[in-house]
């Protein structure tokens, strides 16, 4: 196969051109949703913005507009992802930290204070509690005389591939889709799904189960609808797409080209959309054969080492995305592997897109690539590919009941494990000891890093100092009452819509929203884990066959409300295939549950993951709770995202000497750590 060569010929790339390829905006799209593509319209520049309170960030999206960036594109922190208030007990060590705080209509007006909401686009990256925050954009919309048809941007609002692969989920499946339902029914100019393959890039998976989740999930959100007795071209022109660019450049490229060609072919002959004889770009029922999409670069592939070595691989997922032929498209910032992106962070990112959109004249052409006998045959393959595990997601009987079986998370668990043995080998190359190494301006960034990150503390108590505030001006009644509507709403069958937006309105706040569906619909249940056979067999592989020569006892938890698993579940595997006992403590733990439970059932180790948030606050509060509890002789074992002063910290001032960190530790290492401790 010339594969094996590092080339094709014609004779292994066979492309009937009409059928597979077409000119760019026609069907099956897979060289555009746009005749003339970029030519007549560029991608929109994104930049992922969201820190602090909600005037910390209206700041940053002011600067963001004057750097050049054309839409804007909200992070919100964990606690408002998770539907919780500021002053959650959940909450503490994450309010502000890793995006923007929003608890109240309030905070959400101040959020895009003399910003033209009703001129540029707005993305926001929010699911389970999606419903609310744009019952809250929605309402200082109205305030301001701006009607809802003016309003242009896109809602994530994704719960499937929360399920699958992020875990910032609310309530059972099935309330969950509901919700996410009744937003996507609303009619309006927005785009109320993101329809999200990114996260489940970053815990994993391939690029083939990227796009085949991804569409499988459109799919469902199809049939879901339609069960409202809407048409499909009432609903789907309003879809959009959202994939990672990883690293592997024409393969990212040929991704987004074969994904675009699938989900036109499931929506013409699953759903019944015609091949149009005139192509009015004005035409619903065209639009909705269309797989819009926008891409972000790969936040997984950053390293903490090195981090301006980042710029590097950033430039190379976007310059695959242009080609890919994406509709916008997000740069990550060199250094949001060590925080949320500091403003130096966020100008190199707007600029490594303007760099490629105005020096390189690539935006002249349309599908540049096309005809690559490689580029086309990995197009072909990915396309075969993701169809076919698409039927096995079919044979479950849909994306609803192959969740609820594990399926796709075991899929992509599977996945990540190989990836990291993979890597593991990949850098005891001596050819690649470059990737480890610390060059000589890493302290000199990271001392201009830290001083924005340490302004970060103050955040959380200036936000519940202002929620506070809130809740002691508004009419008490009036929102008490507003939360009853939801409640009764909830028993029913009736669109959520109407009364969020009345609730918001009379001031309740999004946790108290979010908990009157609580209140009726329950909690989500967590999975006790994803683990398969195959995740067994590589985890030895990382073992090396070594076993504890005693009994040990290691209790696993991730605390605060960051859902993140990759390391969490491949450190389970190798932890039991060591002969551990592991107790999961699960997802959303305080500190103070985490000692009590390790003390309780006799651990010698806890493994904690505060991936998100002031890391350190974390491990502190687990120390002195374990002291109170009568346990401060159980090791600890830790890691998250931190800077290098924060890990210091951990390590010298608390005594927690096994802290890892992602970029730059490895599995071998805390293995051999355990097998010290253990014997």
């Amino acid at each position: 196969m010339s594969l094996e060569n590092g080339f094709f010929g014609p004779a292994e790339v066979l492309i009937d051109y009409l059928t597979k390829l077409n000119d760019p905006g026609k069907y099956p799209f897979t060289r555009g949703i746009f005749p003339e593509m970029y030519r007549n319209k560029k991608p929109t520049v994104r930049q992922f913005a969201g820190h602090g309170c909600a005037r910390h960030t209206n700041e940053r999206f002011k600067k963001i507009i004057s750097l050049g960036g054309t839409g804007l594109s909200t992070a919100f922190d964990l606690p408002t992802l998770y539907g919780d208030d500021s002053d959650a007990p959940l909450s503490r060590h994450e309010v502000g930290w890793d995006g923007v705080a929003i608890d109240t209509i309030e905070d959400m007006d101040e959020l895009f204070s003399g910003i033209p909401i009703n001129k540029l686009t707005v993305s926001m990256t929010i699911n389970a509690p999606a419903a609310v925050i744009m019952a809250m954009y929605i309402a200082v919309a109205k305030k301001r005389g701006i009607p809802l048809s003016s309003l242009g941007g896109t809602i994530q609002n994704d719960i499937f591939k929360e399920h699958i692969a992020q875990n910032e989920v609310l309530y059972l499946l099935k309330h969950g889709v509901r919700l996410a339902v009744d937003l996507m029914a609303m009619p309006s100019n927005f785009h109320k799904v993101s329809i999200s393959g990114y996260h489940i890039r970053e815990a994993g998976s391939s690029a083939v189960q990227e796009v085949a989740y991804t569409l499988a999930d459109g799919i469902a959100y199809v049939e879901e609808l339609l069960k409202r007795d809407l048409k499909v071209e009432e609903f789907a022109p309003r879809f959009s797409f959202f994939f990672d660019s990883h690293n592997d450049f024409f393969e990212e490229i040929a991704k987004f080209r074969a994904a675009r060609r699938l989900w036109a072919e499931i929506m013409h002959k699953r759903f019944h959309m015609p091949i149009p004889e005139n192509y009015n770009l004005k035409d619903t029922k065209l639009q909705s054969l269309w797989c819009r999409m926008h891409a972000q670069t790969a936040g997984c592939t950053l390293t903490r080492n090195q981090p301006l070595t980042n710029l590097m691989r950033i430039n190379n997922q976007a310059l695959a995305a242009l080609l890919g032929g994406v509709q916008s498209i997000h740069t990550n910032s060199y250094d949001e592997v060590l925080c949320v992106p500091t403003e130096k962070g966020v100008r190199m990112a707007i600029r490594t897109q303007q760099i490629l959109l105005e020096e390189t004249n690539i935006t002249n052409w349309v599908d540049p690539l096309a005809g690559s006998y490689q580029v086309e045959f990995l197009t072909e393959k990915i396309y075969e590919e993701a169809k076919k595990e698409i039927s096995v997601i079919e044979s479950f009987g849909g994306m609803v009941q192959a969740i609820e079986e594990l399926y796709p998370q075991k899929k992509i668990h599977e996945n990540a494990i190989a990836d990291r043995e993979t890597f593991e080998q990949w850098k005891n190359d001596p050819n690649k000891k470059y990737f480890f190494e610390q060059d000589d301006t890493a302290n000199e960034d990271l001392a201009e890093i830290s001083e924005e990150v340490e302004k970060r503390h103050g955040y959380e108590s200036e936000q519940k100092d202002r929620l506070s505030k809130f809740k002691k001006q508004r009419y008490q009644t009036g929102a008490l009452k507003a939360l009853d509507k939801v409640r009764r709403a909830a028993e029913k069958k009736e669109s959520l819509m109407p009364v969020l937006q009345e609730a918001v309105e009379f001031s309740a706040t999004l946790g108290e929203i979010c908990g009157a569906l609580r209140d009726v619909w329950g909690s989500a249940k967590e999975s006790a884990g994803v683990s398969s056979s195959f995740s067994h067999k590589k985890a030895l592989k990382f073992t090396k066959g070594y076993r504890f020569p005693r009994p040990v006892r290691v209790l696993l938890a991730k605390g605060g409300h960051d859902g993140h698993t990759v390391g969490f579940y491949i450190l389970r595997d190798i932890f039991q295939a060591m002969g551990a006992e592991v107790i999961h403590l699960g997802f959303r733990t305080t500190p103070e549950a985490v000692a009590k439970a390790a003390v309780e059932e006799g651990v010698d180790f806890i493994g904690l993951s505060a991936l998100i948030g002031y890391v350190p606050g974390f491990f502190e509060d687990l120390k002195n709770s374990l002291k109170s509890y009568g346990g401060s002789d159980i090791e600890i074992i830790g890691g998250g995202i931190m800077l290098p002063a924060h890990e210091k910290y951990i390590k010298e001032n608390l005594g927690i000497k096994n802290i890892y960190v992602p970029g730059s530790s490895d599995f071998g290492e805390i293995i051999q750590n355990m097998k010290k401790r253990a014997e």
